[in-house]
């Protein structure tokens, strides 16, 4: 299980645990497989290689599920998924590939080329636009969808997981017992007293949050311990490399560099396979740090931090979509309880005092110690 916990309440939409925080004194968990995590031992590596790790896990979700549908956007996650699907010939029921003319992160050439490699071709292939409206109107249904205990990125465009997707799955597996398969996150490792530790974010894993439907294909137990155990290994070798020490409060990720070729290493090190396009993953990540900054005016007007603004918002909302009115009011009422606006003020959840961020501030999952 994905959530926010407080009070050993469990909830899908931050919005929820926050304001639970707020009139209970409570505290923000987010709560990432704790219980399943608990059971292992994450200072003893598994000795099976990853690659015979995912094998494994996805024979057994083909044994587990009717049908089965994997998420594809092309990027270094879904491509090694794919990877491992295609070198085991598992079936794959469905592909469902994100699309989008606003970000270079979703090339055409990408979707062409698995149309005409796919091995298999009775898989049903579907494409979607982030941008389709009819499909984000499922996670948007009203003014009042801020407060669905519902995971979102909390983002104008379409997710990648909620129930505008769901939709999807649905035309073509409702009745069956199925899933839909994404990567979604890798390993987020800190040093700290001369040991690792593994741990998760939520921002990246926010908009699964109470979508059933969905598998976290790398949050399996034992591949989640490879992988972390993996990345310690790789940064001990960089540093060495570079000749580099380790200070309290480093952060595995932060020693490759921020462009495309620093985060392909980095992906080599959590043992993904490269994308279906080079650089496709590292401009995924630059459009959705973007849509990071976007803000909503509690005014009502819509502007952007940064140099890169969501002009499709804006667009939208000139033009008088429903959509759109409803993601601003949305906002709009969260601020109809000035007390809980002060809190998360308060709390420094706003990087803008005057504005409600669509990111909020992360929060990190339990630690688990992975040893010197």
């Amino acid at each position: 299980m994905v959530s926010y916990r407080v009070n050993n309440q469990h909830y899908n939409n931050i919005y929820l645990a926050l304001h639970k925080c707020w009139k209970t004194g409570g505290n923000l968990e987010f709560y990432c497989n704790n219980q399943v995590y608990d059971e292992y031992n994450w200072l003893v590596e598994p000795e099976q290689s990853l690659e015979l790790l995912m094998d494994t896990h996805a024979f057994n979700l083909r044994n587990k599920y009717q049908r089965l549908i994997l998420l594809w956007s092309g990027g270094t996650d879904s491509q090694t998924i794919y990877n491992v699907f295609k070198r085991n010939n598992i079936k794959i029921d469905e592909l469902i590939i994100k699309s989008s003319d606003h970000s270079d992160g979703f090339p055409e050439i990408n979707h062409d080329w698995i149309r005409k490699n796919h091995w298999d071709k009775t898989t049903i292939i579907t494409q979607y636009d982030d941008h389709d409206m009819e499909l984000r109107a499922f996670d948007v249904p009203d003014e009042n969808w801020v407060w669905r205990n519902k995971g979102d990125l909390l983002k104008y465009g379409m997710t990648s997981s909620g129930d505008g997707v769901k939709f999807l799955c649905e035309k073509n597996h409702a009745g069956y017992n199925y899933r839909a398969i994404g990567g979604y996150e890798k390993p987020r490792l800190i040093y700290r007293n001369g040991h690792w530790y593994h741990r998760q974010l939520d921002m990246v894993l926010r908009p699964t949050m109470g979508h059933d439907y969905l598998e976290h294909f790398f949050l399996e137990p034992l591949i989640a311990i490879k992988q972390a155990h993996m990345v310690k290994r790789a940064v001990k070798n960089l540093l060495a490399v570079n000749k580099q020490l380790l200070y309290d409060g480093d952060w595995a990720e932060s020693k490759w560099g921020r462009n495309a070729e620093g985060y392909r290493a980095w992906c080599h090190a959590c043992g993904r396979h490269d994308e279906a396009t080079l650089g496709v993953s590292h401009t995924q990540k630059q459009y959705n740090d973007a849509l990071d900054k976007t803000e909503i005016d509690v005014s009502g007007n819509w502007h952007q931090l940064g140099m890169t603004a969501d002009k499709r918002l804006a667009h939208d909302l000139q033009s008088g979509s429903r959509v759109a009115s409803n993601y601003v009011k949305g906002f709009h009422n969260l601020h109809s309880e000035p007390g809980f606006i002060n809190y998360l003020k308060g709390q420094e959840y706003f990087k803008n005092n005057d504005a409600c961020l669509t990111s909020l501030k992360f929060t990190w999952s339990k630690e688990y110690d992975l040893g010197v």
